[in-house]
């Protein structure tokens, strides 16, 4: 996998969670990442909003580069 760089968005199978999510990179750590969800299951919608949007994912579960959309 390229270089995973912070203010990118990623597809990731974080921490915690069931299904895939869309989050934008915030912090790296030694084994995990930390991303801001931008998109998610709606089954999980509940997890994520009491994490307060903020997941952690080993780097083996960043899937791919995202494409998001801007909505400003």
């Amino acid at each position: 996998m390229e270089t995973i760089e912070i203010g990118l968005a990623y597809e990731c199978r974080a921490i915690g969670i069931e299904k895939e999510v869309i989050g934008v990179v915030e912090q790296l750590y030694n084994n995990t990442v930390l991303i801001n969800v931008v998109t998610c299951d709606p089954s999980d919608r509940a997890a994520v909003i009491e994490l307060q949007n903020r997941l952690l994912v080993k780097y083996e579960n960043v899937l791919a580069c995202a494409e998001i959309e801007c909505t400003a």
